[in-house]
């Protein structure tokens, strides 16, 4: 099962699907764009390492193009984790704070998929 709460109300507006596949079922969440970019603003730095999300925010490539597989979630986890809201461009807490939350949703995601060794997909639409 999807978990839509972070696309609620942004219905129609672009948006990022992480996901993993257990028991032949879709499990992961959908993001409206406008928080996934706030999140990867938030983790960028000019040395970002290759191969995360970071990477793929910058080259506007991966995910921006199709399903993505995270063969690295180690470094995306990394890159999740180094998140910071003082660099980020918006001043809305409440964008600030869902954003913290959806960060934080995505690394117990992650970290549960990397324990339970199951790929981790990102695509945006």
């Amino acid at each position: 099962m999807l978990d839509r709460n972070y696309y609620k109300g942004f219905e129609g507006e672009g948006q990022v699907k992480v996901w993993t596949y257990e028991n032949g079922s879709e499990i992961g969440m959908v993001i409206w764009i406008g928080f996934f970019n706030t999140v990867l603003e938030g983790c960028f730095i000019p040395t970002f390492q290759k191969k995360g999300i970071v990477e793929c925010y910058f080259n506007q490539n991966g995910f921006y193009d199709n399903k993505w597989e995270m063969k690295y979630p180690c470094i995306v986890l990394d890159e999740l984790k180094r998140f910071d809201e003082k660099v980020l461009d918006t001043r809305d807490e409440e964008i600030i704070q869902k954003t913290k939350e959806i960060v934080e949703d995505l690394i117990n995601f992650i970290s549960i998929a990397v324990k339970d060794k199951l790929k981790v997909y990102i695509e945006y639409d």
